[in-house]
């Protein structure tokens, strides 16, 4: 107990007592929010997690007022991002999410990718859409997360959140 051990490079660790210490990171939080938010069709709209719960916030990188988890100095490198949501009955032939970096859309580049369900047709259905993503950030960069629909309407969802966490140095 209390000791500690040099593991040469190539060496397996193989451990037989109480794993601990291994991830440990500065950075996390989870936004949530239970409430009706309209969503008009045809365009992407940012998530309104403001009013809503700061599940936890580890080294206070969320801002619940603008939807945002913002990279602080120092943690530049990889973050891992989680977003949900879930509708209020309502069919849509498109619904996708993706998040935004600085404002602007990462779906079809290198950065994001786009987390699409198809056509929504049931009536009495509460289907959820998520999505995770693993970005390489600078320090100050955002992220934000967006939602968009095509059912010829404004529709309502009833529940989502958005959560990040930092990885580590991606050099």
């Amino acid at each position: 107990s209390g000791d500690t051990f040099t593991v040469p490079s190539g060496a397996t660790i193989v451990n037989s007592g109480t794993a601990t210490g291994f991830f440990s990171t500065p950075y996390a939080a989870r936004m949530w929010k239970a409430a009706n938010q309209n969503i008009s069709n045809g365009a992407w709209t940012l998530l309104d997690l403001a009013s809503g719960t700061e599940v936890f916030d580890k080294g206070s990188i969320a801002d619940l007022a603008t939807s945002k988890i913002t990279v602080p100095s120092g943690a530049a490198g990889f973050w891992v991002f989680q977003f949900f949501l879930r509708v209020n009955n309502f069919l849509s032939a498109r619904n996708n999410l993706q998040v935004y970096k600085n404002g602007v859309a990462t779906s079809g580049t290198a950065a994001g990718d786009q987390f699409e369900m198809g056509y929504w047709g049931a009536a009495s259905q509460y289907s959820s859409l998520f999505g995770y993503l693993l970005m390489d950030l600078a320090e100050s960069d955002y992220i934000q997360p967006y939602f968009y629909q095509n059912s010829g309407g404004s529709e309502t969802i009833l529940e989502r959140s958005f959560g990040g966490w930092y990885l580590g140095a991606s050099s």
